[in-house]
């Protein structure tokens, strides 16, 4: 009676244990404002293999995300300025990400790639132009 008990007792503890270690999915929102703002830069514009991005450095966009889904988009030179303001959204399930602006302009990408390190999104049904691959703003 007592091996059986403790054998039901084991079973039991091994079952609750496993239902804690369920695998939890990545907020991939995360990657875009660590859980706070963080900005990209605009490190590359491309139509297919031709690279349209500002020799100048100055002339280079950014984009804030900010963790509320707001973001806002800079040219360097301008950060004095208001940016231009946009809620984002991303829809994993048809590899979605997209910009609604204030003026009820949206930009829609598709998502070819997206880590901490780098993001790259292929525009949809034209509504932007480029292909554009954005890294962390770096630091000097």
């Amino acid at each position: 009676m007592h091996l059986r008990f403790s054998s039901i007792l084991l079973l039991l503890l091994l079952l609750s244990c496993r239902g804690e270690q369920s695998m939890k999915m990545i907020d991939h929102y995360i990657f875009l404002h660590d859980n706070s703002s963080k900005v990209w830069m605009i490190d590359k514009l491309l139509i297919g293999k031709n690279d349209h991005t500002p020799m100048r450095f100055e002339f280079r966009q950014v984009i804030a995300f900010h963790e509320s889904r707001n973001a806002y988009i800079y040219r360097i030179n301008e950060m004095h300025k208001p940016g231009h303001k946009a809620a984002y959204w991303m829809d994993r399930s048809k590899n979605e990400f997209g910009f609604q602006f204030t003026n009820n302009k949206e930009w829609l990408f598709e998502i070819v790639s997206i880590s901490r390190t780098k993001i790259v999104l292929k525009p949809k049904r034209g509504s932007f132009k480029y292909t554009m691959v954005l890294i962390p703003f770096p630091e000097r």
